[in-house]
């Protein structure tokens, strides 16, 4: 048994960089959770996460939550639950141009490219968010497959910020470097400008409100510990005409080591809707579960 979960983890590890293009991003998302029943129907947990993104390199969530699951029906349950969450904002950089004084078009150079005027650039940060969950869990059995279908409607309040933003303006053009010009230089994703400036922006709180529907495929192996599954999620916007954000596709196993403790590997991908960048989020998902 040992040996499959060394194999497990080695083999998510090799999958997730190995389906990453250059643009994608692939991390490592752990949680450790405690569940308390009170009855038959009636469930509390709370539980741990950590969040490792930017390819391995940034940590960028820590969050804790509590809740509370009652089964209504054998196979309906009802949940809620609180999250807290402390996550990281990476930097936001945006190229400026330089513009027509007349048309506002942006101005070209021989090769008919945009020319740059400079960068504005927001510092990554940390930020807290509240969320509360309410969600209603279907199952149906059919030989040794379970199919779930759960529908969580999710709101967060995002906690206001203020933060830090440089403005990168007047590039140095290259004939002038490095002795052709004498002031005061300051360099930027791999150019040199003449005007660098300080300042802050403030990020308002806002509230989002979002539907996830998640469907689920269990396979119960006979005489195993552990049960693959694999499943699909779409999250859609309610303030935004249902529009759809992302979609999250999970594949893993649990692990069923003892009647109290379990384990669940799974490799993660995530998708926006409407990323133009086309970029992949690879992510191998590793939690842990004790019951009591």
């Amino acid at each position: 048994m040992k040996s499959s979960l060394l194999f497990c983890c080695l083999a998510c590890a090799a999958v997730t960089p190995a389906l990453a293009d250059s643009d994608d991003d692939f991390g490592l998302w752990t949680e450790a959770t405690v569940q308390k029943a009170l009855s038959q129907s009636f469930s509390i947990d709370g539980g741990l996460e950590f969040r490792l993104d930017d390819k391995f390199s940034q940590p960028s969530r820590w969050a804790v939550s509590a809740g509370a699951s009652y089964k209504t029906l054998k196979y309906l349950s009802l949940g809620v639950g609180y999250v807290f969450i402390h996550d990281y904002k990476s930097e936001e950089v945006k190229a400026k141009y330089e513009t027509d004084d007349e048309t506002g078009a942006p101005e070209l150079d021989d090769a008919g490219r945009p020319i740059l005027d400079g960068y504005n650039v927001e510092q990554g940060y940390w930020r807290n968010r509240h969320r509360a969950l309410l969600e209603v869990t279907g199952k149906v059995e059919a030989g040794r497959f379970t199919f779930s279908l759960r529908e969580r409607y999710q709101y967060t309040r995002y906690v206001g910020e203020t933060i830090q933003q440089h403005k990168f303006r007047n590039p140095i053009p290259e004939a002038w470097l490095p002795d052709g010009f004498t002031g005061k230089k300051y360099e930027y994703a791999g150019t040199t400008f003449i005007e660098h400036s300080v300042g802050s922006d403030v990020k308002e709180s806002k509230d989002k409100h979002y539907l996830r529907s998640r469907l689920q495929v269990e396979y119960n192996i006979n005489h195993c510990h552990w049960t693959p599954y694999v499943s699909y999620e779409l999250v859609n916007d309610l303030q935004d005409q249902f529009d759809l954000e992302k979609g999250r596709l999970k594949v893993g196993a649990e692990w069923k080591i003892t009647k109290q403790h379990r384990l669940d590997i799974a490799y993660l991908w995530d998708r926006y809707a409407d990323d133009e960048s086309n970029s992949n989020h690879h992510v191998i998902s590793l939690g842990y579960k004790f019951k009591f």
